[in-house]
């Protein structure tokens, strides 16, 4: 509440009082009352004026209070208006309250006493004059002295307060001091603490260090003592027993020969018979193929990146019966030298003989990968493809080399990604991250196994037991084995592939095609006389090329080489007709007719034989349309020639069959031959060849093209 608003003013000689409030300090009265206080004349006044949140606008209030016993006539005008005269008695009081409405303009109120106990105020004035003067000076004497009193108490407290001060001064330096004494101890603790992590921390690094460097140093004698132990105590290389130096198929035709290399103290008779199976482990290049080989047999062959497999390399254990092929990796560096073939071309032609005739010769087949690629699955169902075919019942083996694997939770994931999620199969209770994969029906299965890191977590979980049950199912294959010639063996699948790879070019191609037998032969010729060289293998022999015209040459295939993946390099000029076989019911019963679509074939260069028990043998030697070598190209020549064979041999329980000879027929280009199906009552058929001239003689309209049949 303020009691210093507008302006009052006090005439004693007319005995009036005004208060003159300005419309500026009326406007902001919202929430507070102003009220003033005067002692005038024994009469003790109060003016208030309530805001304007009091129901009116401004309502002024008068509280006049008489301290003395003469009566007073008070007269109070608002704004220049009576508002009200009243008599005061003796000892008492007047409360007004105006209730007009005062708006926001300027106030003011004016209080006159214009008669004291019924006299006129000029009569009273004089004494009343004469008791405030005295009042006033015994008043002033008594605030002279009040006032001496109370500068005394007011130095005094002056006094109190400058000693308080500097106590507090005095105080609140020696809290300040002793907390820069607290924060200095405590920073010098944090600072000493941090110190000693550190000293802790570099001597739990060395800790870590030293005991990292005596773990490498155990893992190193440990390797050593369990090669020791794999090898008898031995600490030399394990020598390979015998190498097919087989490098480039164009080196080949260029020098018509192959070394094959044996060691000296090697007990492998590879010109003998002996009874043993044959493994090969292959894969692509540098995916642990020789690294498999010592671990599985405790060996010490050459293994890592600066160490190449060459050609073909057998290690022979003989208390096994096992002939090891370990063969150099698919898709290795190529030299971009000067050179008079092409190196891609050559190494694709050379990895895909090598890679065929590995598949034809083993009994096992061992694929090493690292992470499972698509294009190693091709392979793999390519090798497998192969043995369905063929009929042969060989089991493939896969090997999961995770070399950079250690942990057993990530071997375990990837296994599941990459084989279970993979193939349909059941996981093998002989041991963990084994699995069968199951490819059908009478089909032969594909054995999956995973090795990780050595000396590892996972490695120490799998490993062992891994490569024991790989070890135990390469002993159990085929235990008695077969018996082999190995020169032999090889000298026959070099003479059966060849063909495939090669051309044969001649100047006189009517002489080449009359001559008889295989156009191109591979033989083994041994070695007079065993020199030792300075790596300490001797030639035993060498696999010598043979063409059956003096006048031929042979040529890589640049237009007709199919990769092992099925994958056509360029233009295949091998003959491979298409055939057909299928059973149709006619007149005299039914009979089994074979479609042969083999366009640009004349009669005399198709030969059937009927000395197969229950069906029909047919040979095909189609000759080049166009002689190459006598022709200048436009385009490309795109023809096929060669020899192709085949035999058609039936089950007994599909019936008995015979050819009908009077009913084969070549015309447009396709060939049929037509088999009646006989019981096996009717008699023994002779063994003997047929040939187109034969069967012409025998019935010529039965070769003659239909359209021919009825002219004269």
């Amino acid at each position: 509440m303020s009691a210093d608003r507008g302006k009052l003013e006090v005439d004693v000689l007319h005995a009036k009082v005004s208060w003159s409030l300005p419309n500026g300090e009326l406007q902001v009265l919202h929430d507070e009352c102003i009220s003033r206080h005067v002692d005038f004349l024994e009469l003790q006044l109060k003016l208030q004026l309530y805001p304007k949140g009091c129901g009116q606008l401004n309502r002024p209030m008068v509280l006049l209070e008489n301290v003395d016993t003469a009566e007073l006539q008070v007269r109070v005008s608002i704004n220049g208006c009576v508002a009200f005269t009243q008599h005061i008695p003796r000892d008492g009081q007047l409360q007004r309250e105006y209730h007009s409405e005062i708006k926001d303009e300027d106030l003011e109120i004016v209080i006159e006493l214009y008669q004291v106990d019924r006299q006129p105020m000029r009569d009273v004035l004089p004494r009343l004059l004469k008791s405030e003067l005295d009042i006033e000076q015994t008043n002033r004497k008594d605030a002279e002295a009040e006032s001496d009193r109370l500068r005394a108490l007011i130095h005094a407290a002056s006094n109190q307060a400058t000693n308080r001060v500097c106590h507090l001064t005095r105080s609140a330096l020696k809290i300040q001091a002793k907390w820069r004494q607290v924060m200095v101890h405590h920073q010098f603790q944090r600072d000493r603490a941090e110190t000693d992590r550190r000293l802790k921390q570099a001597k739990f690094v060395k800790a870590i260090t030293v005991l990292q460097c005596l773990w490498r140093l155990r893992r190193k004698k440990c390797e050593r003592r369990w090669l020791r132990a794999q090898k008898g105590c031995s600490e030399t290389e394990t020598p390979y027993d015998a190498i097919l130096a087989f490098d480039s198929l164009a080196e080949f035709l260029k020098e018509g020969k192959i070394d094959f290399l044996q060691k000296a103290e090697s007990l492998l008779e590879v010109a003998k018979e002996s009874r043993y199976r044959i493994v090969a482990v292959v894969g692509l290049f540098d995916k642990g193929k020789t690294w498999l080989l010592n671990k599985l047999f405790g060996a010490n062959l050459p293994a890592g990146k600066l160490c190449t497999t060459r050609g073909l390399s057998f290690l022979w254990f003989k208390e096994r019966r096992m002939l090891v092929i370990d063969s150099a990796g698919v898709q290795s560096t190529v030299s971009y030298r000067a050179q008079a073939v092409d190196a891609i071309h050559d190494a694709q032609t050379t990895e895909s003989l090598m890679f065929e005739m590995v598949s034809r010769i083993s009994h096992q087949i061992v694929f090493v990968v690292n992470d499972l690629t698509w294009f190693e699955q091709k392979y793999v169902a390519m090798l497998h493809q192969k043995y369905v075919q063929c009929k042969q019942h060989k089991e493939l083996t896969v090997v999961h080399n995770l070399r950079n694997t250690s942990d057993t939770e990530e071997a375990t994931m990837l296994f599941s990604r990459q084989v279970m999620q993979c193939y349909d199969g059941e996981l093998s209770h002989l041991g963990r991250l084994i699995f069968t994969a199951d490819l059908g029906e009478g089909v032969p299965p594909v054995h999956h196994i995973v090795l990780c890191y050595e000396f590892s977590k996972a490695g120490d979980a799998f490993n062992a037991k891994n490569r024991e049950h790989l070890l135990q199912r390469l002993e159990h294959g085929n235990t008695l084995g077969t018996s082999i010639v190995l020169t032999d063996l090889l000298k026959a699948e070099l003479s059966r592939l060849l063909p495939k790879f090669v051309n044969i070019e001649t100047t006189e191609p009517e002489a080449c095609g009359a001559a008889s037998g295989q156009p191109i032969s591979v033989s083994f010729v041994p070695a007079a006389a065993a020199d030792v060289a300075g790596n300490g293998y001797a030639s035993s022999g060498a696999f010598c090329m043979r063409l059956s015209h003096e006048k031929a040459r042979v040529t890589t295939k640049t237009r007709g080489v199919i990769s092992p993946l099925g994958e056509i390099i360029a233009h295949d000029v091998s003959f491979d007709p298409i055939v057909n076989v299928f059973d149709k019911e006619n007149g005299n019963g039914m009979h089994r007719f074979i479609r042969i679509e083999c366009p640009g074939v004349v009669e005399e260069e198709i030969t059937c034989f009927d000395d197969v028990p229950n069906g029909v043998k047919v040979f095909i030697n189609k000759k080049p349309p166009i002689v190459e070598h006598a022709v200048h190209e436009v385009e490309p020549i795109r023809q096929t020639h060669g020899a192709w064979e085949r035999e058609f041999s039936f089950d007994q329980s599909e019936g008995c069959f015979k050819p009908c000879e009077d009913e084969t027929t070549l015309e447009h280009g396709v060939l049929t031959i037509v088999l009646k199906k006989r019981c096996l009552a009717s008699g023994v058929w002779a063994k003997r060849a047929i040939s187109f001239d034969d069967l012409t003689c025998r019935n010529q309209a039965a070769l003659v093209p239909r359209r021919h049949r009825n002219a004269p």
